[in-house]
């Protein structure tokens, strides 16, 4: 027994002693452009477009400022047939914000968000983005499908174990031919979203099973009594549509080393999408 313990410890110092230590050198990833550019026919302040770079994961620069010094251009168009007819005489070029004046003032430090109040969008028209940035070209097409209105907003309110929830539902009459949703719901006082990314949650759905009838949609208490709710229901083209949900089953994958899942980027050039909204909105106090 001595014996073979005086053995273990030998072969321990032998391979602790021909320990090397080994350095792997990684490729580093390409970084891309990453672009959210989105527009729609009733809020000025959400037409924007957003560029900022891909991360390499093993780079400790983990710094997400965004892109300047870009050309960001939006250019409206009809369709006459099977083409699209782009009108440059009404192209509008878009600047990042922290060039604007007052702008700048309220949203201090932060770059590569690129805006113009002159943009105002309209619904059934296709529009084009161009942007050159780094030396790269990024080109999307989107149109703001009809908006479907809200109908009717209710709620109650539900007491359970001395907890007070808000059930809260609105109603809408899907129209018959296929149709795409991202719902976006902002629970603040504020009536202005800083961008589709401040909303408390959003929600991604189609009418596959439902289509062509009047559908509630409802809340399972996640509101408290008083709470101001700011519900968007966008309506968005297919495409659009397969981006969001790809990108949240990304975002919900579980890290960089999980089963990878490709985001359906509608842009040539970056990662990302140009998407248009038709936009219906209603503001309710739960009280």
């Amino acid at each position: 027994m001595k014996k073979e313990y005086i053995l273990l410890s030998l072969l321990t110092i032998l391979f602790i002693s021909c320990e090397k230590e080994i350095t792997v050198d990684l490729p580093k990833s390409k970084s891309s452009l990453v672009v959210e550019a989105s527009i729609n026919q009733q809020f000025l302040n959400l037409n924007y477009v957003y560029i900022t770079r891909t991360l390499d994961y093993f780079n400790p620069d983990l710094s997400m400022n965004g892109v300047k010094n870009a050309l960001v251009y939006i250019t409206p168009g009809q369709i006459n047939n099977m083409d699209t007819i782009w009108d440059e005489s009404q192209r509008i070029q878009l600047y990042d914000i922290s060039t604007i004046p007052i702008i700048d003032s309220f949203l201090i430090g932060i770059s590569g968000i690129y805006y113009n109040p002159l943009l105002i969008p309209q619904a059934g028209i296709p529009y084009k983005l161009d942007i050159e940035a780094d030396g790269e070209k990024v080109f999307g097409v989107t149109s703001i499908p009809n908006p479907v209105p809200i109908d009717t907003v209710y709620w109650k309110q539900i007491i359970n174990d001395n907890d007070t929830g808000m059930v809260f539902t609105f109603e809408y009459t899907d129209p018959i031919e296929q149709n795409n949703y991202r719902l976006a719901v902002y629970n603040g006082s504020s009536p202005f979203l800083l961008g589709w990314g401040s909303a408390s949650f959003y929600r991604t759905f189609d009418d596959a099973l439902l289509n062509g009838i009047k559908r509630p949609y409802t809340f399972l208490s996640p509101f408290k009594y008083g709470d101001t709710l700011s519900i968007y229901l966008n309506s968005i083209g297919r495409k659009e549509y397969l981006f969001w949900e790809s990108y949240v089953k990304a975002a919900n994958n579980g890290g960089p080393f999980s089963t990878p899942v490709t985001v359906k980027s509608t842009l040539s050039g970056a990662i990302g999408t140009f998407t248009g909204y038709g936009t219906s909105y209603k503001r309710v106090i739960l009280k």
